[in-house]
């Protein structure tokens, strides 16, 4: 086989390990940060942890792609963490009252 040939199946084999190795990585992260959010913890602690969320739903600006129920009292604002590398849509989600406060996460996959 020639060294062209070579590097060709070489870039072929590797892009999809750097894919499946990405998105698990990023899927370690949020889950290590998920798992250190409590319920009480504020925004900004949540924050934090787990950084600026993808997406910021409300009762009034629902955001149907994850799947989920809308956000309903005490659920003032949920928001979204979602493995955008993940093939099998994957999102962690906190939920926060009027207070901006956590009440209630949750970690869905779709199969």
């Amino acid at each position: 086989m020639s060294r062209a040939a070579t590097i060709i199946v070489g870039i072929i084999v590797l892009i999809p390990v750097l894919y499946i190795g990405s998105c698990s990585v990023i899927a370690h992260q949020l889950e290590h940060g998920f798992d250190q959010v409590k319920i009480g913890d504020t925004e900004p602690q949540v924050i934090a942890v787990l950084g600026e969320p993808a997406d910021r739903e409300t009762p009034s600006h629902r955001i149907a792609s994850y799947g989920s129920p809308e956000c309903q009292a005490p659920c003032a604002q949920r928001l979204w963490y979602p493995n955008r590398m993940g093939l099998m849509g994957e999102a962690w989600a906190i939920e926060l009252d009027g207070e901006g406060k956590v009440v209630h996460t949750a970690h869905l996959t779709s199969p």
